[in-house]
């Protein structure tokens, strides 16, 4: 998950946001993922999605895949998604700059979020 990890000087102390890894607890840095589970809102469902969950590719990845598999499993409708960091990075740039409602082009949909279930926390 995106954290505040604090860090002493110099110049200060400070707290830094960092991507740290949701299964092995490290900074991810370079190649890493974003991933999350959600559901398609159709026959009357709303679309829902989980917390968003980082870690690192190969094996970090894989046990955050399996966590999500647990938590919230495709037999009740979820599926899980993926970014690389750099393009979840990117689209969270433009997003804090750009309005829905301005996107003339594209339609955006509700949905819930889930909170995390137990299954879903760190391991």
């Amino acid at each position: 998950m995106i954290e505040y990890v604090a860090r002493s000087g110099p110049p200060e102390a400070m707290n830094c946001p960092a991507f740290i890894c949701d299964a092995c607890r490290q900074q991810v840095v370079g190649a890493g993922i974003v991933t999350w589970a959600t559901t398609i809102a159709n026959r009357g469902r709303t679309h829902s999605q989980s917390p968003l969950y980082v870690a690192h590719k190969g094996e970090c990845g894989r046990k955050v895949e399996a966590m999500l598999h647990a938590a919230y499993p495709a037999s009740d409708g979820w599926m899980d998604l993926w970014d690389d960091i750099g393009v979840f990075l990117k689209q969270l740039t433009h997003n804090a700059t750009s309005a829905f409602t301005d996107d003339a082009d594209g339609e955006y949909h509700q949905h819930q979020l889930e909170g995390a279930r137990a299954n879903g926390g760190r391991q």
